[in-house]
This record gives structure tokens, C-alpha cells and sequence, in this order.
């Protein structure tokens, strides 16, 4: 069963207030940032309870007591006498309505993100090993998206995929190829847990090779010259597919790694594209940045997906997702 908490701004009180709450939802992207939205049951009639949530109080979703998701009030909308829609953001919101300036020189990537966390007085659960070193200066740049460069630079160089994602407060920073989910649910409280994919309600495949490149050129800018320091190419690919070109420029410190990193984005790039959709019973462990095995027979989807985007949602007692689907773009 899902419980939903509020917690005063000033954490005087907490309330349960799952009895006035008419249906909510909560989702996750790529980005830092996860979203819940949800409504209150209110009229002006007598022996309606009173609504205690306002701006800037938090809100805790459990599920069986565990808690799923938390986030800070920071919009309502109130319409006569409809349900009052609310929308809380986790506390990775705050990093990225501020702007800030930040230089490193020879930190890791993992040092240089836990010194913003840290500036910032975000919680920190776990930073995986980032060994990369930054040497960059950022002006007038939110802490969010400092980060995400800082997380991409590391990707490029490693080859490793990152995801970045809030648990009960704290960031966590991790390797995505250690995050792979099943996916049950379960009708009732006295049946067994069943497999989400043995009862998908719907399911979309879209392929396409207009972002696919079999060819990539790294370059060097110096004194407004350029030159090519690395070139790959995937000659089976160009000859069925055409020749895609993409040209990426790099840091003269970073020249060494060159090829190293044509390698890892020709094997990002070269390849069917493919992005899904599927509409299925409701796992709260379904977050973006996990990576999901999907056997779908009607589209034919088939194979290890990285899920970009999921919405739960939980209206009259049923708890549904909805997720996007890509194929990982290089999980090492």
C-alpha cells in the first residue's frame, strides 16, 4: 500500500495524508531533477478535513514503508472547487535554479562533483570512482548543469555510462551497468508477485538511423588552425548505410586520449537508433538511468534497454508506468 507524509516546512508536524489525496504521480528523466505531482481533495463543505500542505513543505511517498520518493512543495494551482494540484521537486531542484562559477584545475571528476555537492549542502549517498581529470573554469553555469558536463567528459573518456538520481534525500552518483531491474507487481494482496512483461498494457518501437554516425573525426583547434588527430570509421555500416559523418573538437590537454575516444563515440554513434514506449504495471524500483530486459513479442522489442524516462502513477488503487525506452549507448 502507498502512504503519502507531509512534512511541515518547519518540521513541527507531519501528517498522513493519504485519505485526502485524490491521485498522484511521480516521474524521472536523465537530468538530476524527479517530479511529483499530486492532488488534494477540497471543498468548502463542512466535514471536509482540513488541507495542511503549502508551499515549501515536503512530501514523502512509501510504498509497504519504504520510502519511494521525496520532494519540496514548490507549486500549487487551485480551480473553484476541483482537487488542488500540487507539484514537488527533489532537492537536486535547487542545483539548477542557482548559478554559480567554478574553476578545477587537476581534480577529478569525482572530487570536483562532491566539492559542488558539498557547497551546496547536498547529501551525498555515493559517488562512484570518477578518475578524470577536469581542468575547466565555468562561469555563470547552474551546479546542475556543471555536473552533467563534468559526468559527460567522464563517459567520453571512459566509455563508462554514468546516471545521477535522489534516494530519501541523498545523491547518488553511479555506473549505470550496475542498476538493471526485473519488474513485478502484484494484483492483490494475496497472489503472488507476477513479471510486468507477462502483462503489458501497451508497447510502441520507433528505429531510425537519422542520428546514426559511422564515421568520427576528432580535431584540435590551435591558434585557429585545425587539425584531425583521430579518425574511425565503421566500414560495414558506411557501405549498407551511407557514410554519417560527426566531427568532435578537444582540449589540447586531452589530445593523448584522441583516439581512445574516437573509438568510444563510433561505437556510441554506429548503430540503429532505436527509441521505445511501454505502458506497464507499476515497480517503484523503475527509475531513468536503469537498465531493463525487455522480451516484447507484438513490436518485436527485444534486448537490454536503458530506461530515459518513467512516470508512475497511482489513481484509484491501481499503480501504473509508463517508460521510455532507448538501447545503452555504451555500457562498459
Amino acid at each position: 500500500m502507498f502512504r503519502l507524509q507531509l512534512v511541515k516546512n518547519d518540521g513541527s508536524k507531519t501528517y498522513d495524508i493519504t485519505p485526502i489525496v485524490n491521485q498522484f504521480s511521480w516521474d524521472s528523466t536523465m537530468s538530476l531533477v524527479s517530479v511529483i505531482d499530486f492532488s488534494i481533495i477540497w471543498n468548502d463543505a463542512r466535514f471536509i478535513p482540513t488541507n495542511p500542505v503549502e508551499v515549501g513543505d515536503l512530501i514523502i511517498i512509501y510504498k509497504d514503508e519504504i520510502e519511494v520518493n521525496r520532494g519540496i512543495v514548490v507549486k500549487n494551482k487551485q480551480s473553484g472547487r476541483s482537487p488542488i494540484e500540487y507539484t514537488a521537486y527533489d532537492y537536486a531542484w535547487y542545483l539548477g535554479k542557482s548559478k554559480s562559477v567554478y574553476q578545477f584545475n587537476n581534480l577529478s571528476a569525482r572530487q570536483a562533483i562532491s566539492k559542488i555537492l558539498n557547497d551546496f549542502g547536498l547529501p551525498i549517498g555515493n559517488i562512484t570512482e570518477m578518475a578524470t581529470i577536469i581542468n575547466k573554469i565555468y562561469i555563470q553555469k547552474s551546479p546542475a548543469e556543471i555536473i552533467q558536463d563534468i559526468i559527460k567528459q567522464h563517459e567520453r573518456q571512459s566509455g563508462i555510462k554514468i546516471f545521477a538520481e535522489m534516494r530519501s534525500g541523498q545523491i547518488y552518483i553511479e555506473k549505470m551497468r550496475d542498476m538493471i531491474v526485473l519488474g513485478r507487481f502484484r494484483l492483490a494482496s494475496n497472489v503472488a508477485r507476477i513479471n510486468v512483461l507477462d502483462n503489458p498494457i501497451g508497447a510502441e518501437r520507433t528505429q531510425s538511423i537519422e542520428e546514426m554516425r559511422n564515421r568520427v573525426k576528432i580535431i584540435l583547434s590551435k591558434n585557429d588552425n585545425y587539425q584531425t588527430i583521430a579518425l574511425e570509421q565503421d566500414t560495414p555500416m558506411v557501405s549498407k548505410y551511407g557514410l554519417l559523418e560527426e566531427t568532435f573538437k578537444i582540449d589540447e590537454e586531452d589530445a593523448a586520449k584522441a583516439r581512445q575516444a574516437a573509438k568510444v563515440l563510433l561505437k556510441r554513434l554506429s548503430r540503429i537508433h532505436e527509441t521505445n514506449a511501454l505502458n506497464l504495471m507499476g515497480d517503484v524500483s523503475f527509475k531513468a538511468g536503469r537498465l531493463f530486459d525487455v522480451v516484447e513479442p507484438i513490436t518485436g522489442m527485444e534486448g537490454r534497454f536503458m530506461i530515459t524516462n518513467c512516470k508512475h502513477e497511482v489513481a484509484s488503487g491501481f499503480h501504473t508506468m509508463n517508460l521510455t525506452l532507448t538501447l545503452p549507448e555504451d555500457i562498459a
